[in-house]
Formats: structure tokens, C-alpha cells, sequence
């Protein structure tokens, strides 16, 4: 600490030697933020007064000035996500509501698996059993153009697993000569910040132009260690100073395989990640975009199941290569991942990957007052480990159509509809969206939305074959189901934007969400079986249905050119119908369930948080918060109470130069230590200093 201070201090004495000023930056402006085009809400360029969905969007320069340094750090900064972190810069995002469910399942399943993340159209959800590996993502933060929220069901738009809503990570690469993209077509990043617990980051990022072709290359690297270094024993309930500390349930001893679970203690994550980008542009109507790059993990994260303590260490390495495209009115995208994938010393949790999307649509303007965008996707995703018993593969076939109606100045009403043709199991799944929107003038604009979407089966769910034995004759089997009905929502939503003056712009929206479809695993056997006392469990859907209702308000205020502030906050009330509950203690038999009504207590039941930013002279001063209430994880071993937490963070940046900053970040400035997730980590204060260059 006392060093990275001293530091601090005499970078401020060398940089007060010069007069230069920065010019990008520093040079924010909520004006200028609120005039970003969004694209997401409606796959054409809308201004964010008028997107036809409740959503969000946050840009480079302000995600640099806030002093973020994860994904999960720069989603707190959005109106309507809900972020915790279960070691540092490692994180689980959703969007509203309905978080942590089933109650009583494993940790794959209490993830959040219903939103839908996409770089660059490119869909990098992963079909192992839903969500995202955050770590995993090749590019980092020099790379963002934007990031772009759709808050709410979205599946008609971006076909299955939008459920609640979706997040479009666009780069600048995406970007170049388009819609907010920077006026100058060669330019360099480089971003350096090192600091507490052996935290390190680095960057860059570059563009050049010949011709008709841009060119762009990136390259990260971080590493950051655990806020501590204690492990939570799910079997004695209780903290261990050492990961070889951690008993199994049945021996009562130290696992044999803690050394291979967690090679490093002390890491919490390190990521490296290189992307090449071409596009060639021969006119505003025809361009083509090839994009490559890798990346290579390891993170200590809460997903996979040992069964002796949360945290688990997990291994990738990826490879993608993306060719999209624009021909007039005709728009294409062929998307390729494949890797390798490892949750260390966890039977079974390895495997190799390979997922291929291919979508095209076409962009019919029939007159100035109807679009018609008629769209057909593709989608494989294959699978080879060992839980599956080797190679199996997920196959869709999506069809959809949507009619953008505009008879006035004031009104526009979007209509949608998809149907998703799953190979496994063999059934048609179909997703639907209404949406009205009025604008009685420039300042104002009221929306209302219907949508029903739904999520894809998962290769856990309908595969998995799985057994093992104990050394005390237990024997374990779980079976994947090709017969799952889908998870399905629908979504209703009332929201009204109003700009009350140039400095000053508010934003509503109230929804109400119901899910229906959950899966988990049912036993179907417990009892002797010979020689072992067996345990059988299938994938099945439960009669489950959890309801959600509730608010978001975003407030955003300019005081003067020089400083503003946006505020935000949810609240969200929540209940779940014929919850299976099975009586307490071990299973000597095959249980009997019972179904129960339950009011929520499994999500927050309000988060938010704000963002402060101060310019004065070099000076750029911003303080960022969130805040989230108490609320439980009920997990298939143990449960916890997740405690409220306010989150304050201060990021402080001078001008050395036209081009060149210095800062000091300070991340959880209160030292708010409590864990966020299931007796994870206590996150703690964190220190750091760094260097920004743009030219």
C-alpha cells in the first residue's frame, strides 16, 4: 500500500510539469453519452430516447473513467444487472430478476443461465448447461466500442437463452467508419494498472488504414490473486485456513485430489486473449469482416461441483474465427468456436468443444413506413467428455420475421415472431414479441411490450451420463433427459423516457416476468444394490413457476459540462409456486416430495447504484457505487444468507499529456469484506495505479 502511494504521488509531482490537455479521455459529457446510437434493442441504429426496448448503454470512455477493471465491475454500472462476485474479477451477471433458482440445486444450475452474450453479433453463451465463462472472453476492456443492455425477454430478436434479456459487447473493430465509430481511422491503445494482491493488467490495442481494408490487433493479459486465501468446507460447515484442508463427505479425510483442484491458492484469475480483425469496406452498403483470436484461462470461479467446498478451478483455452458481412440489404454472419475446457480434479468436468453459427437476413424497406426483416439462423453445438460418453451434439434450425411499422412521427409498432426447430429433443419451439411505442414529442416516449421467449436444452441436461463409486461402497448415477420441455417465460412491460431538459433525463420501466420449464435432477432410485448403496438421478422438469415483479428507475443529471451523474435502481418482488421440497436429512429412500408456495428471498429485492464524474482542469474524478439488499442461495448442500452490501469505488486521473493519463484506482473504497455468493470469497479493498495511452 505505502508503495503504490508513493508512486502515486510522484507521478502527480512529474505530471504537474505539463500543460498538455487530453482530449479523449477526459473529454466526457452526458450529452455526448446520451447521443450514442443503440442497435441491439431493435438490430437497427435507434437513438437511445427512442429504443423500442427497455435497455442500456455504457461506452469505452466511460467504462476507463469509472475505473473498472472486470466484466462484472463494468456491468454494476448499468440500470437493471445484477452482479456478484465470488473471487476477485470473477463474476455471475443477470438482468431483473429470478436469479438462483431451482432452490436446493448445483452450482451449474443456480447460475445464470437465461441471458443471452454476444461480441459483436457473435454469440459466446456456452451449451454445456447455459450461461457465460466471463473469463473466458478474448478481448478485454481496451477492445469495447460500447456495451450494449436489452433489459427483458429478447428470443424473437436473437432467437433462444434472451430469456431475460441480452448483452452486446460491440468493439471498435465492429465499428470502423460506422455508426459511432471514431473519427480517426489509425490510431493506438495501450492501458497498464498493476496493484494489490499481484494484480496486473495490460493492453493494446491498434488500427491502421490501407485503402479499402482496415486492419486491427489486440492483445491482453491479466492476473489478479484471491482477497484471501481460506476455503469454505461444505462438510464441516466451516472455514479452513488451506485447500488441503478440505475433507469428502464420506471419508471424513482430506480429498485426495485437493492438489490437482487448486494447483494455486492464492490465483484468483489469469487471462490471455489476442484478436486480429480485416474488414473491407467497398461502400456505406458493402463491407466484409473476417475476425480471429484465442484466448487462454484459469480461474478460481463458483460453477462446477467438487463436493467439499464452492470455489473450483477452471481451465479453457478457445479459438474463433467470425466472417460477417453486409450486401446491400442482405446481412450474413458465420460464427466458429472450439477449445478445450476443464474443471480440475472434478470427474467427468473436461471436454472438448466446437459450436458453429450461421445466420442471414434481409432488410426490406417496403416504404418509408414498414421494414420487414425476414431472418434464417443456424446453430450446432458439439460436445466430447466423458459425462456425455463422448461426441454429442445440439442442432437448431430458427426461422423468424419481423415488421417495423411506423405510420407517424409519433407511433411505431414492432411485430415479431420466431420459430426454433430443436434436433434433440424434436420439437418446435416458437417466441413472439408485440411492441408499442409513442412519442408525443422529441422529450417523451412511452413504450409497452409483450415477449415470450424461451431457452435452449443444454448439453448436461439432456446427455449426461454419469457414475462413480466411493471407497465406502456409494455409488452414484446421473442421466441427461432428450425429452426436456424448454424452459419459457413471458415478459410484460410499461416504460416511459423523459428528457426534462438538456442536462436532465429520466427513465421508468415496469415489468412483470413468469418462468415455467425449470429442470433439475429427480432421483428415480436410492436404496442397496448389491454390493453399493445406489443413488440414481434423470433430468427432469419440475412443476416449478416463479413470478417476478418490479421497477427500474435510471435518473441522469448534468450539472455542468464539466459534471454529471446517472443514477439507477430496481426493486423486484418475487414468488415461486409448487416448489419440490424433500424432508431433511440423508435419503434412505426414494423421498416424497412436497410441493410448496414460497415468497422470494433468493434475489436481492433491490440493487442499483450511481456514477459521479468530475472535471476539473487535467483532474478527471469519478466515484461509482452499487448497492444490493440481503437475500439467500439455497443450495443442494448447504444454504446462505447473502448479506446487503454497498460497493463504493473512486477512480482518480490526471493528464500527463494530449494523450496520456495517469490514475489511481480504488476499488471497494469501504472495505465492504462480506462474501456475495455461497460462502465464496470476502472481496476486500483493492489498490492499484496505471497508465492509460491513446493517440
Amino acid at each position: 500500500m505505502k508503495i503504490l502511494l508513493s508512486l502515486f504521488i510522484t507521478f502527480c509531482i512529474f505530471g504537474a510539469e505539463s500543460n498538455a490537455s487530453s482530449k479523449d479521455l477526459l473529454d466526457l459529457s452526458l450529452t455526448e453519452l446520451l447521443e450514442v446510437k443503440i442497435v441491439t434493442a431493435s438490430k437497427s441504429d435507434d437513438k437511445q430516447m427512442n429504443a423500442p426496448l427497455s435497455s442500456a448503454i455504457i461506452t469505452n470512455e466511460e467504462i476507463i473513467s469509472t475505473g473498472a477493471t472486470s466484466w462484472g465491475e463494468i456491468l454494476r454500472l448499468l440500470p437493471g444487472v445484477f452482479v456478484r462476485e465470488n473471487s476477485a474479477g470473477n463474476s455471475d451477471v443477470f438482468i431483473r430478476g429470478l436469479g438462483n433458482l431451482p432452490p436446493n440445486s448445483q452450482m451449474p444450475i443456480l447460475a445464470n443461465s437465461l441471458s443471452l452474450v454476444m461480441i459483436d453479433s457473435r454469440i459466446v453463451y456456452n451449451y454445456f448447461a447455459g450461461g457465460t465463462f466471463w473469463e473466458t472472453l478474448p478481448i478485454s476492456i481496451s477492445d469495447i466500442d460500447r456495451i450494449e443492455v436489452v433489459r427483458g425477454a429478447a428470443s424473437p430478436l436473437y432467437g433462444p437463452n434472451a430469456v431475460t434479456g441480452v448483452i452486446h459487447i460491440i468493439t471498435k473493430s465492429s465499428n470502423i467508419g460506422g455508426t459511432n465509430s471514431h473519427t480517426n481511422p489509425n490510431r493506438f491503445y495501450a492501458d497498464f494498472e498493476f496493484g494489490e494482491n499481484q494484480f496486473l493488467r495490460s493492453s493494446l490495442w491498434s488500427q491502421f488504414k490501407k485503402g479499402n481494408w482496415n486492419f486491427s490487433a489486440s492483445a491482453n493479459y491479466s492476473k489478479r490473486d484471491r482477497d484471501v486465501t481460506q476455503y469454505y468446507s461444505l462438510v464441516e460447515n466451516q472455514l479452513v485456513d488451506s485447500a488441503s484442508d478440505l475433507i469428502e463427505f464420506d471419508t471424513q479425510l482430506p480429498s485426495p485430489l485437493n492438489q490437482v483442484r487448486f494447483p494455486d491458492e492464492s490465483l484468483a484469475q489469469e487471462i490471455k486473449g489476442i484478436n486480429l480483425t480485416g474488414q473491407y469496406r467497398l461502400s456505406d452498403e458493402y463491407n466484409f469482416k473476417i475476425a480471429t483470436g484465442l484466448q487462454n484461462s484459469i480461474a478460481q470461479n463458483a460453477y462446477f461441483e467438487n463436493g467439499t467446498t464452492p470455489l473450483n478451478t477452471f481451465d479453457s483455452d478457445s479459438q474463433y474465427l467470425d466472417l460477417s458481412g453486409e450486401m446491400g440489404s442482405v446481412q450474413f454472419q458465420i460464427s466458429y468456436l472450439e477449445g478445450e475446457q476443464i474443471g480440475l480434479g472434478v470427474m467427468g468436468w473436461q471436454w472438448d468443444f466446437d459450436t458453429l453459427d450461421a445466420n442471414l437476413i434481409y432488410n426490406f424497406q417496403l416504404n418509408h413506413k414498414l421494414k420487414i426483416r425476414p431472418e434464417l439462423s443456424f446453430r450446432r453445438a458439439a460436445y466430447d467428455g466423458e459425462f456425455t460418453n463422448g461426441q454429442k451434439s445440439l442442432e437448431t434450425l430458427a426461422g423468424s420475421i419481423s415488421l417495423d411499422y411506423s405510420p407517424n412521427k409519433s407511433w411505431r409498432t414492432i411485430l415479431g415472431i420466431r420459430a426454433d426447430n430443436y434436433k434433440i429433443p424434436d420439437q418446435t419451439q416458437t417466441s413472439y414479441q408485440v411492441s408499442f411505442n409513442y412519442a408525443p414529442s422529441k422529450d417523451a416516449h412511452w413504450r409497452a411490450s409483450l415477449v415470450n421467449s424461451h431457452r435452449a436444452p443444454f448439453i448436461l441436461d439432456v446427455f449426461q451420463e454419469t457414475s462413480f463409486t466411493t471407497s465406502t461402497g456409494l455409488l452414484f448415477e446421473l442421466f441427461g433427459n432428450q425429452s426436456l420441455e424448454p424452459l419459457e417465460t413471458q415478459n410484460i412491460e410499461l416504460g416511459v423516457r423523459y428528457r426534462i431538459d438538456e442536462n436532465n433525463r429520466f427513465e421508468a420501466e415496469a415489468f412483470s416476468i413468469q418462468n415455467k420449464g425449470y429442470s433439475d435432477v429427480k432421483l428415480v432410485f436410492v436404496g442397496q444394490d448389491g454390493s453399493y448403496f445406489r443413488t440414481t438421478g434423470v433430468f427432469d422438469n419440475l412443476p416449478l413457476e416463479s413470478n417476478a415483479t418490479g421497477i427500474t428507475f435510471s435518473y441522469d443529471h448534468a450539472f455542468s459540462s464539466q459534471t454529471y451523474i446517472r443514477s439507477f435502481m430496481t426493486f423486484v418482488s418475487e414468488n415461486l409456486r409448487d416448489h419440490s421440497v424433500s424432508p431433511a436429512g440423508p435419503p434412505a429412500e426414494l423421498p416424497q416430495l412436497e410441493l410448496v408456495d414460497l415468497d422470494g428471498k433468493y434475489f436481492p429485492s433491490n440493487y442499483g447504484g450511481f456514477t459521479f464524474n468530475h472535471k476539473y482542469e487535467k483532474w478527471n474524478i469519478n466515484l461509482n457505487a452499487y448497492i444490493f439488499d440481503k437475500h439467500q442461495v439455497d443450495h443442494v448442500i448447504t444454504q446462505a444468507e447473502v448479506k446487503s452490501k454497498l460497493i463504493l469505488n473512486s477512480k482518480f486521473t490526471y493528464a500527463l499529456s494530449e494523450n496520456s493519463n495517469l490514475f489511481i484506482n480504488i476499488r471497494n473504497l469501504f472495505d465492504q469484506d462480506s462474501f456475495e455468493y455461497l460462502y465464496t470469497d470476502k472481496t476486500r479493498r483493492r489498490l492499484s495505479i496505471g497508465l492509460h495511452y491513446n493517440l
